[in-house]
């Protein structure tokens, strides 16, 4: 019985404590007869983060362009190639027939060669070079004998005087004229050969 009385009077204090506690917290209004209540609203914490902007998206990189591609396809013999028939080459085109050459009458020994041997000799009689006035208003009259000296290729080789015609500006003209004329070579035995030939120029008074 005691036992029961007991846990009536912890039951009971329990109770009063949890009345006292409402009561503190939500005190009654006693000529009402209605129990007030207070709400108070507690500011909520404000909190202010630091946006970073987030950076660009970068534009997609363009896929590296494929170098071609060589596909190479060996060559196969023709008398390797599948199929029923072989491959005949073709036969090369027959050319035309050419016709014989004409044939050209050969000289006779006589024409071939008609002296044996010769001397050289000018191709073309040289124009000759203006005279100074000194020497045209001595009017002198003479002539120069000019031995010339003639390549197996009918080229000048080199001029001396012979004989003068008794004035110095008279031969030098015969030398220029020796020299700038055109010649053809010796011959002995049919064959082209070096030699010499004289060349003389008459100068008279004018």
């Amino acid at each position: 019985m005691s036992r029961y009385l007991w846990w009536a009077l912890v039951l009971s204090l329990f109770l009063h404590i949890l009345a006292a506690l409402f009561l503190q917290h939500n005190p009654l209004d006693l000529r009402s007869g209605v129990a007030r209540i207070t709400v108070q609203a507690l500011p909520r914490p404000l909190t202010i983060a630091r946006v970073t902007p987030a950076p660009p998206t970068p534009p997609p990189t363009p896929p590296p362009t494929p170098w071609p591609r060589l596909h190479t396809v060996a060559a196969t013999p023709l008398s390797k190639r599948p199929g029923p028939h072989h491959a005949v080459p073709a036969a090369p085109p027959t050319a035309a027939p050419r016709p014989p050459p004409t044939p050209h009458p050969s000289p006779s020994p006589a024409l071939a060669c008609i002296s044996t041997s010769t001397p050289p000799r000018m191709l073309a009689e040289p124009t000759a070079p203006p005279i100074d006035p000194v020497t045209r208003a001595q009017r002198t009259t003479g002539t120069s004998t000019i031995a010339i000296a003639v390549d197996a290729l009918g080229l000048f080789r080199n001029a001396t005087i012979q004989s003068s015609s008794g004035n110095a500006a008279l031969d030098v003209l015969a030398l220029q004229m020796a020299k700038n004329a055109e010649y053809a070579a010796a011959t002995r035995n049919c064959r082209a050969v070096a030699g010499t030939m004289l060349f003389r120029v008459k100068f008279q008074a004018w």
